[in-house]
């Protein structure tokens, strides 16, 4: 039986988990990770599902990874177990200081989606050249990654809670290492082209607020989101920022953003600031890695998906499994030989 460690335990870790058992029922597989839900990056992650470049990641890969979670996300939000996913089917606004970008659409979404109107524009968003009206899905992670620990637990995975310092620790315990830690790699691997990308949210108590509202000017993104127990506002982009501290400054700036856009969010109660790094990187790392000579224990990488974590990772996690088809089928094929 072939064992399978999986590094990391945010959504890529716990999605390519889960489907790794959906696929292969019987293998032994354990994730390994220093931080668990409630604490990982994931867990504060504003997760509305929406179609973006994502570095030079080639764009046919992200929509083919993107179409597989929208799926999947669809499946679940109109299932018995979107109350314990917590995963919502919203509409809301998607707006830009740019002319429209045809190609960054998500799927479906040119059934449900349509052009923000002029008085839309007038009202709402003063400084907008072009938007959208749209239905997406929002992805309560507090929620949504306990639902898919709770799946991978219940099919007998193992958990193991610690930090690994190199990879030399897991080649002699595991056939095959799925890399899934995120922006530790720059530590774990001294993969340099990885990055910080400093994001801050504020959760508020709004109920009010029943739709999405999204504004994109030059590199300031602005978001409110009404997930299922605040409301998300967000957030700051700031590449190469490693403080996970809330900054008051970056805080007030950013709640007053949220409040041009909705000025009822001035009567809105604060219920905490979070800070968290996405893992950014010149494109998504996701590849089975070169065999080494000095072992037999094969690396797939998946990491490096920036903002992106949320709309691509069932998709990623399928390639991921793919890859382990493929190092079983040519390790059958040689023990033939």
């Amino acid at each position: 039986m072939q064992k399978i460690c999986v590094i990391g335990a945010g959504v890529i870790g716990l999605s390519s988990a889960v489907r790794i058992q959906d696929r292969f029922p019987n293998i032994d597989i354990t994730i390994i990770a220093d931080k668990f839900s409630p604490n990982t990056t994931s867990d504060g992650a504003g997760a509305l599902f929406e179609v973006f470049a994502v570095g030079d990641t080639p764009f046919e890969l992200v929509r083919k990874w993107a179409k597989e979670t929208w799926d999947h996300l669809k499946n679940v939000a109109f299932s018995v177990e979107a109350d314990s996913a917590r995963v919502q089917h919203v509409s809301g606004y998607w707006v830009s200081g740019d002319p429209p970008k045809t190609s960054e659409t998500s799927p479906d979404e040119e059934s449900t989606s349509r052009r923000l109107t002029k008085e839309e524009g007038r009202l709402l968003f003063p400084r907008a050249k072009s938007g959208k009206f749209f239905t997406s899905y929002l992805v309560d992670c507090n929620s949504y990654l306990p639902w898919l620990m709770k799946r991978y637990v219940d099919k007998g995975g193992k958990i193991i809670n610690k930090t690994i310092q190199s990879l030399d620790e897991l080649y002699p315990l595991y056939d095959i290492i799925i890399n899934c830690s995120g922006l530790y790699s720059y530590q774990l691997l001294g993969d340099k082209e990885l990055f910080p990308a400093r994001g801050e949210t504020i959760r508020v108590h709004a109920p009010w607020i029943k739709h999405f509202y999204v504004q994109e000017i030059g590199e300031e993104i602005t978001y409110i989101f009404p997930g299922s127990k605040n409301v998300v506002l967000g957030a700051t982009f700031q590449k190469g920022n490693w403080n996970t501290e809330p900054n008051h400054r970056d805080g007030t700036a950013l709640f007053e953003r949220c409040c041009q856009i909705h000025p009822s969010l001035k009567m809105a109660t604060v219920d905490y600031s979070w800070v968290g790094l996405r893992p950014c990187r010149s494109r998504v790392r996701l590849e089975l890695e070169p065999r080494k000579a000095h072992t037999k224990c094969r690396v797939i990488h998946n990491y490096g998906h920036g903002g992106a974590g949320i709309t691509l990772h069932w998709g990623c996690a399928q390639t991921v499994v793919d890859l382990i088809q493929d190092i079983i089928n040519n390790t059958t094929i040689n023990s033939k030989l």
